[in-house]
């Protein structure tokens, strides 16, 4: 009997440990941001992470305004989450407990904010400003500065930046900036580092003033090494933990900062080809986040500033579909040359029209392809503000609510939808945990107890009465 028994205790205990093991309980989840997918022209709300704590679920929700830019003077009233069970029963609409982002309360989720500076030669031109005009170069770094500034006075946001500058082709070497996972990591500073006094950062920026610039722009390239930086950094680890977010990496908010004053000139002739591989990587990677920022003059700016041999209507010059469609940019640079400017007494028909134009279609469409936010400022000022925008983009409505039907490894599809705007957010799948939940239910319980009597019967009566049986024939 003892030969017997000792498997058929091993095969218990292992039924046993089968039945209360966790079932990978998911500890965050991220989403594709507010993209055109999502958005409509009441806004867009995002859940970007969540978290179980037995029945207790914690979303994290970003809402944007009509304007892509971040919406933070909502109510609690304005949330009401909306979940489905796994058998698709759609459950009473929850109104949750809600943390607003500048509360006492809030704490943002800390981000790593990679800034992409052009350093091309076309910003060493005079923004227009209508008071104090500015060198565009020095415009943007006084900008990063007091983006810096705003950082750190912002006790509930952690935040690492790393400053990357980028541009390509200059006969100056000094001048020439590529942009490596080596040179993102390298510049990186924590966020208890990032004062501007006595910086390593302030060096930094100090020492970009002063360069003088004549590159090209290449901004896909840039991009696609910061993206994919962030992305082999922050990739996501299974969580064991029915608590919290374990791992601080897989929850980091990941966002790129592109400021630039011209468009891609870097292989012009196979633009189409390069933007659909970086359209391919932003739509493959929706944890990162970029904002774009376009400091400069307008396509109809540039055109009504120029001399010009073709005509073209406002629609050509304004409307984002028609300016790619039709090429328009490429039809100015082949056709328009830059009158003189009495305000800055340059003659900018000497310069090529490409250092003046913004291509705002194309910067557009990256920022919605990932959720984030374009901005398109005519001096320094605005891209100041432009910057603080995309600072506040960080912050985060907490929902906090009892989850309906809370079983063990029960799924739940979940929604968080804006009232009165009736704008809702993505759907993502909120899986509760094995361990950690509330205790079974009294029917549920009792099948538990029933199931376990007839396992023991068929794993362990069973055998036992047939070896008695047997040894009752040998006797």
């Amino acid at each position: 009997m003892t030969n017997f028994s000792i498997p058929k205790v091993r095969l218990i205990l292992l039924t046993v440990s089968l039945g209360v093991l966790p079932l990978g309980c998911a500890g965050h989840k991220l989403a594709q941001g507010c993209t055109d997918t999502l958005a409509n022209n009441n806004g867009c709300v995002q859940i970007t992470r969540w978290v179980t704590d037995g029945d207790k679920v914690t979303l994290r929700v970003k809402v944007l305004n009509e304007f892509n830019a971040p919406l933070a003077d909502l109510k609690p009233g304005n949330f009401q989450v909306e979940t489905q069970s796994d058998l698709g029963i759609r459950l009473p609409p929850i109104k949750p407990s809600v943390i607003l982002p500048k509360s006492p309360g809030a704490k943002a989720t800390p981000a790593d904010v990679v800034i992409l500076l052009d350093m091309s030669g076309s910003m060493k031109h005079e923004d227009s400003s209508p008071t104090q005009r500015r060198i565009k170069l020095k415009g943007a770094i006084s900008a990063i500065e007091k983006f810096i500034e705003a950082v750190n006075q912002e006790p509930n946001l952690t935040v690492r930046i790393s400053l990357a500058p980028l541009g390509y082709g200059c006969y100056n070497e000094n001048s020439n900036f590529q942009v490596t996972p080596q040179s993102i990591e390298k510049n990186f500073l924590p966020s208890t580092e990032i004062e501007l006094s006595d910086s390593k950062l302030k060096t930094q920026l100090d020492r970009l003033a002063r360069v003088d610039v004549c590159a090209s722009t290449d901004l896909y390239r840039p991009l696609e090494t910061a993206i994919n930086y962030l992305r082999s950094e922050s990739t996501p680890t299974s969580n064991s933990s029915s608590v919290g977010i374990s791992n601080e990496t897989s929850s980091k908010q990941l966002v790129v900062i592109l400021l630039s004053d011209g468009f891609h000139n870097y292989e012009r002739e196979t633009e189409e080809q390069q933007f659909d591989k970086l359209r391919d990587l932003l739509r493959a990677e929706p944890r990162v986040t970029v904002h774009t920022l376009g400091y400069g003059e307008s396509l109809s700016e540039v055109y009504n500033d120029s001399n010009c041999t073709i005509q073209l209507t406002k629609e050509q010059l304004t409307e984002d579909e028609v300016i790619q469609r039709d090429i328009i940019i490429d039809k100015i640079i082949k056709n328009c040359q830059r009158r003189d400017n009495p305000r800055t007494f340059v003659n900018e028909s000497r310069i090529g029209i490409d250092e003046f134009i913004v291509d705002q279609p194309r910067l557009k469409e990256i920022a919605k392809l990932t959720g984030g936010i374009h901005q398109f400022p005519d001096n320094a000022e605005q891209v100041a503000q432009s910057l603080i925008t995309f600072l506040e983009t960080l912050r985060e409505y907490q929902l906090t609510y009892q989850q309906p039907g809370a079983d063990r490894a029960s799924q739940h599809q979940t929604t968080v939808r804006i009232i009165p705007n009736n704008v809702t957010s993505n759907t993502v799948a909120v899986r509760m945990c094995n361990i950690g939940c509330p205790p079974l239910r009294l029917p549920e319980r009792l099948a538990w107890l029933v199931g376990m009597l007839i396992l023991f019967g068929i794993v362990g009566v069973l055998p036992f009465v047939q070896w008695s049986k047997k040894l009752y024939k040998e006797r």
